[in-house]
């Protein structure tokens, strides 16, 4: 995956250099007073029309009030002092109007712009559009708590190329008080953007997403933590679908959301779009609660609608509300090495999912299931729920742990049952054939400590049992005859002896 910008530390010195490449210019020159009371817009706005290419305008420590400051294309701007617009510049955010007439910073088809600064914001701490190569590094913007309708702190429209990285970001809206409702103000909202790096930023206590992104591609979200927002940590959403490609979104602690730590969702698009992303390293926990309500969302490592190419891999999710791996209508997915006490949830059609070496408490798969594969292996699931007449092409479940039985396989297709370890202690048995269109049962060491450990009913067709060792409280199998049955070299023990013995 290549990628147009990084946020690493190498172009974080970079664009230090770059930013005191040229002269600096302290806005007290020029008439800035920062004693809090005073209106210095107009003083700050000259310091930076009088900059050339590579200048750097500097407030010194001090609380400036402005209004709105216009930048200047190639001219860096670096504040100890505090930047704090008045109250009664505040406005509210509104779908047909999603910027306001006063941010602190407007920008407007310029570029290469370095921003580093503190700021008390009425609206926007900036609202830049068509523009490239915008930074904003080791700021700390705060917003708005009053604001129920909150502008975001960041919003790029339209550019390119723009980073936002070391900063804190926060109360942007108004806290969510209620599981059914939230309140618009989110930390940084992209729209329509290209190369975008999100990294190393605190991102806490606004009213709706940490992170929103909207029909933009080349994204990375790396090494954040964003916590107590009033949605979802991470959104992506989409218009043009198409533009939505080549995410890298990795290394984040999202905790304590409202809603999902990660929503990617291609849900109105009726259609499955390939995104090219990487979800990987990232930590949640106690997402999908206000004030210790549930809300109706809450998925710990991701949910994931309407997408394709996606590969979740490496990440951890504890205490979420809902399931931690929530799959909706997707092509291909991988999940490798992911540990999690929630649930994985399979919704609708389906193309490819892979899953290897994840622990996760349930496999759940809603009733509409209709999938081409679904391969899990190298696995520890704490319960598999299969409901009746699904539909699977391929179900292979290969050498996976599962703690609790039983297995119930009604499905149109075939499965694949190999080298698993399964235990069950339920009156059911450990594994039920209800229907297949063939099933081998391979090299498995199933326990059940009441009645039959295996069922296989009539509809059950071409099925194979061999090399096995059964370990069952009554019959080893319950075997209904089926067409085309095969059982062989298969070893079974009396569950009550095995106990003995031990």
């Amino acid at each position: 995956m290549v990628l147009a910008c990084n946020g690493g530390g190498a172009d974080r010195q970079a664009e230090n250099e770059v930013a005191d490449a040229g002269r600096r210019i302290n806005v007290k020159d020029y008439g800035a007073l920062g004693d809090g009371k005073t209106d210095d817009s107009r003083f700050i706005q000259a310091a930076l029309d009088s900059a050339s290419v590579g200048d750097t305008v500097y407030l010194p420590k001090g609380t400036y009030l402005v209004r709105t400051i216009r930048l200047v294309p190639n001219v860096h701007l670096v504040s100890d002092g505090l930047l704090k617009q008045p109250k009664e510049l505040s406005a509210h955010f509104a779908i047909e109007k999603q910027h306001s007439d006063a941010p602190l910073f407007r920008a407007h088809r310029i570029s290469n712009v370095y921003l580093s600064f503190r700021a008390e914001t009425a609206n926007e701490a900036i609202y830049a559009s068509q523009c490239s190569n915008i930074t904003i590094a080791d700021s700390h913007l705060t917003g708005d708590s009053l604001n129920n309708r909150s502008f975001p702190a960041v919003l790029w429209y339209s550019c390119t190329a723009s980073r936002v990285t070391g900063s804190t970001i926060t109360r942007y809206g108004s806290a969510r008080e209620s599981p059914k409702t939230y309140h618009p103000g989110t930390a940084v909202r992209v729209l329509s953007g290209q190369g975008i790096t999100i990294s190393g930023n605190r991102i806490h206590h606004n009213g709706e997403n940490g992170i929103f992104i909207h029909d933009s591609g080349d994204v990375e979200i790396d090494g954040n933590s964003i916590h107590h927002n009033g949605m979802s940590g991470i959104q992506i959403a989409f218009n043009t679908a198409e533009r939505v490609t080549n995410y890298r979104i990795t290394n984040n602690r999202l905790e304590h959301n409202a809603a999902d730590a990660l929503d990617i969702n291609n849900r109105a698009h009726g259609r499955v779009v390939a995104i090219h992303a990487l979800v990987a390293g990232n930590y949640s926990n106690g997402n999908g609660f206000v004030k210790g309500e549930s809300t109706p969302d809450g998925s710990g490592i991701g949910t994931l609608i309407g997408i394709s190419g996606v590969t979740l891999s490496g990440n951890r999710a504890f205490g979420n509300n809902r399931p931690a791996l929530y799959i909706e209508g997707c092509g291909e997915i991988t999940a490798n090495r992911n540990v999690t006490d929630g649930a994985f949830e399979l919704v609708g059609q389906w193309e490819r999912i892979r899953m290897e070496g994840n622990s996760f408490q349930t496999l759940r798969l809603l009733a509409n299931a209709n999938g081409q594969l679904l391969d899990i292996r190298h696995s520890r699931i704490g319960s598999i729920m299969l409901p009746n007449a699904i539909r699977i092409d391929s179900l292979d479940l290969i050498e996976n742990e599962i703690n609790s039985g039983p297995v119930n396989v009604n499905m149109e297709g075939h499965l694949k049952f190999e080298g698993n370890r399964l235990r069950s202690g339920h009156e059911a048995g450990a594994l039920l054939l209800v229907k297949t269109k063939s099933a081998s049962l391979l090299g498995n060491h199933i326990l059940n400590a009441k009645n039959a450990a295996i069922t296989v009913r009539k509809t059950a067709l071409n099925v194979r049992i061999d090399s096995n060792f059964v370990t069952s409280g009554g019959t080893w199998i319950h075997d209904f005859q089926p067409p085309n049955i095969k059982i062989n070299n298969n070893r079974v023990q009396e569950h009550a002896k095995m106990d003995g013995q031990q």
